[in-house]
């Protein structure tokens, strides 16, 4: 009885589990106190009341951890990686790998979010910033109207940097790495002041220079064209860079972006007060001013840089002024005299500052749509209907100027290809035309009976004429359904003419790797430059332009 005594003294009752327990139960049957059992304790009143709150405080644990969500997960944000490009390997097979690849981050178990790049503001109105909707990779599915006034998901200039739509249109890793390959060669031969030069781009070699030469009897160096042509092929090659994505605002190759920036300068510098750029004879001059008009349009178009908006609108309205009113262009601004061929590039000028938001007359178009249709021949004896003329309709096209050719020796004899009708085909869609108009399949047809033909060799008889395969190749694109059988057959052609098998077209280790040999007509005026960068446009159709809507020439 003394632990029960001993516990009645506290001042405070502490809790004793022998209390609910009465002293004749704590006694054995002698009469000795005894411990009770740890079951008699646990089932006495107080016991049970504890083991019941102990499992109410359980299940009020369970249903609160059940219950609690999982603490969010804080996003780790990470600075956009810099694109890592591979180094250029001229032994290597042209392929998509040669291509920037992006660098993989460290794997982690929380979410990545990159921080977005800033937009600049330009003047350009929404839609009509091409860099930012520019990619190759964006592979829609629509076809948008990629010369009018509204543009498609990938812009009015096409996916430009990428492979889905090259893939889709029957474009291949050898056309891509081709393109590649050609821009590279023309990134190491530019001038320092931004130019490249027809005649002296040798300069430029890090080796010697090496390959046919068919101005050597006149005393230029090996695919040396005409310098007073520099303007123009200038135009080209930028335009090469500008038709793969590279501008002077972005580029995923420093060098590519810094190219394109030092020949827009030169153009700027070489621009008049009047607005004419370039120089030269009549001849050159307007061949000079349209190219590089389109060069400046399409620039600014996929840039908005508002510093070029100035002489782009400049260059567009002296081209406008020097129109004959409801026809085409000459070498003469408002001669009364036309050709195809000066028409053609001016209308491509003029569709790159429609599409750059500048302004362009709507009777410019409809002029140059006129003397399309007046030199497009209705068929005769050894003139199928649809084909197109030089200067007039049944006229054998444009040929190069004899007083040029004064070694036939070393340079080849061509045979005549319809180059002005692949001029006008293009340009016919480019006014508006559809693309389902009677003259248009007609010329369409009239190209397809002259596939591209690689004959660099030869000395007679050569049908080689990259001149003809550009514009060509763009009207057979655009003047027929998406992936239809004409394309096709035309752009394995196409492919085959310009790469073969890898080796005896594009050339490939040296120096000139990436070019191609100024084998040619019309090479003998811009050499190897324009060789290199009307060739790598050519190439570049899978994705330049969207394609026009079905049935229509928007």
């Amino acid at each position: 009885m003394a632990r029960r005594d001993e516990a009645d003294s506290y001042d405070e009752m502490e809790y004793d589990d022998e209390a609910a327990y009465s002293d004749e139960e704590l006694l054995d049957e002698e009469g000795e106190y005894v411990e009770p059992s740890r079951w008699l304790i646990l089932t006495s009143s107080y016991g049970i009341s504890a083991m019941i709150h102990v499992g109410l405080l359980l299940m009020a644990l369970f249903i609160y951890w059940a219950d609690t969500p999982e603490p969010e997960q804080q996003a780790i944000v990470l600075p956009k990686l810099e694109q890592k490009k591979q180094e250029y390997d001229p032994e290597k097979k042209r392929a998509l790998h040669r291509k920037p690849q992006i660098q993989n981050p460290t794997e982690v178990e929380k979410p990545i979010k990159e921080l977005e790049e800033e937009v600049t503001k330009t003047e350009t109105p929404k839609g009509t910033s091409f860099d930012n909707l520019s990619n190759k990779n964006l592979d829609s599915e629509s076809a948008n109207d990629a010369f009018g006034t509204a543009g498609g998901a990938a812009g009015r200039y096409g996916s430009r940097f990428g492979t889905g739509r090259a893939s889709r249109y029957g474009g291949s890793a050898a056309t891509e790495s081709a393109v590649h390959a050609a821009l590279r060669w023309l990134q190491r031969h530019q001038d320092p002041d931004g130019k490249w030069s027809a005649a002296e781009f040798s300069k430029n070699c890090k080796t010697t220079c090496s390959g046919p030469d068919y101005r050597s009897a006149s005393g230029r160096g090996p695919g040396a064209g005409d310098p007073r042509f520099d303007v123009g092929v200038t135009g080209l090659a930028l335009l090469a860079f500008l038709g793969d994505g590279h501008s002077h605002k972005s580029s995923p190759y420093p060098e590519f972006k810094r190219a394109v920036n030092k020949g827009l300068k030169f153009l700027r510098r070489t621009q008049k007060r009047d607005g004419a750029i370039g120089y030269g004879d009549k001849e050159q001059t307007i061949y000079n001013h349209c190219i590089a008009t389109m060069a400046l349009c399409e620039a600014y178009g996929m840039t908005g840089d508002f510093t070029l908006k100035r002489p782009a609108q400049k260059a567009v309205t002296w081209l406008v002024k020097a129109q004959n009113p409801g026809a085409g262009w000459k070498y003469v601004p408002n001669s009364g005299k036309n050709d195809t061929s000066v028409t053609g590039w001016a209308v491509l000028a003029l569709k790159a500052a429609k599409a750059a938001g500048l302004k362009v007359p709507k009777a410019a178009f409809e002029g140059a749509l006129a003397w399309f249709e007046r030199v497009t021949s209705d068929g005769g004896p050894g003139k199928p209907p649809g084909l197109v003329g030089y200067m007039r309709a049944g006229d054998g096209g444009a040929a190069i100027n004899r007083k040029l050719l004064a070694h036939p020796e070393v340079y080849p004899k061509f045979e005549g290809v319809p180059t002005m009708t692949g001029v006008s085909v293009i340009c016919r869609i480019f006014t508006g035309q559809r693309r389902t108009h009677e003259r248009i399949k007609q010329g369409v047809r009239v190209l397809m009976s002259h596939l591209p033909k690689w004959q660099g060799d030869k000395k007679t008889k050569n049908e080689t004429n990259f001149y003809y395969w550009y514009y060509a190749t763009y009207g057979v694109f655009q003047g027929t359904r998406i992936n239809s059988r004409e394309w096709k057959k035309w752009n394995k052609a196409m492919q085959e003419a310009l790469l073969g098998d890898g080796t005896n077209r594009q050339r490939m280790g040296g120096d000139e790797d990436g070019s191609w040999d100024p084998v040619g007509e019309w090479c003998i005026a811009g050499g190897r430059v324009y060789a290199t960068a009307i060739n790598a446009l050519t190439l570049e159709i899978y994705y330049r332009y969207e394609h026009a809507v079905e049935g229509s020439g928007h």
